[in-house]
This record gives C-alpha cells, structure tokens and sequence, in this order.
C-alpha cells in the first residue's frame, strides 16, 4: 500500500481516537485540570512502548519492523493520536495563569508517569503474543 495512504489511515484513526479519549477524560473528570490531554498523553507513551517492546521481540530490532508497519502505527497513528503540542499549550497557560503548582504537576507527571509507562509498554510488548 502507498506510504501516504497508511500515514493518512493511521493519522486518521489516532486523531479520531485522540478526540475521543481526551474529551472523555475531561468529561470524567472536569475542567480544573488538563485531564484530557495527560490521559491521552500517557496512554500514547504505553501504547509507543508495547509497540516498541513487541516489534523488537518479534523483529529483534525497531529498524527490521516492515517501514510500512511503523508508519501506519507509530508515525501516522500515534503522531496524531499523542498531542505534544497541547500538552505545552496547555502547561504555559497554566503557567501564564499563576498556576505554578498544577502546572509543575502536571508537567512532571507528564514526563516521569509517561516515561515509565514508556517502560512498561516495552516489557509487556515483549511479553505478549502478538
């Protein structure tokens, strides 16, 4: 299948779900706080670490998984899916608010809550059959 087509399907499919999942977020649990966009910000970290955790058991190495396989899944899908880009936007309006205190939380928990479940993405990708 063409390059551009499976990072169209995959992007397609992680903004839908990336609207999806944050909304939902902020539903649950309110406005106070940027619930949504962590959510889907640390999901996007276990879901990049079960993928890396499953190519390299099942490819040895990222770089052997099928190119057409990373761009649907990592490039495409989780590109849009995991919002970056919101997460700063929303720390530096927290920040311009005086809210000093969320937004160190919700920065660091952003960085240490995803970076470790990056890892256990990794160790349970490598520990399921798929």
């Amino acid at each position: 299948m063409n390059k551009v087509l499976l990072l169209i399907l995959g992007g397609s499919l992680g903004t839908l779900c990336r609207y999806y999942v944050a909304d939902w977020g902020q539903h649950r649990w309110g406005v106070f706080f940027p619930y949504g966009t962590l959510l889907v910000n640390l999901l996007g970290c276990l879901l990049i670490g079960l993928l890396l955790g499953g190519f390299e058991r099942r490819f040895e190495a990222l770089a052997a998984v099928p190119v057409e396989l990373r761009l649907m899944l990592m490039t495409g899908f989780l590109g849009a899916f995991t919002t970056f880009s919101s997460y700063e936007l929303e720390a530096f309006v927290l920040l311009r608010q005086g809210a000093w205190e969320r937004a160190l939380i919700y920065i660091l928990g952003s960085i240490v809550l995803g970076l470790l479940l990056v890892l256990l993405g990794a160790r349970l990708g490598r520990a399921l059959p798929f």
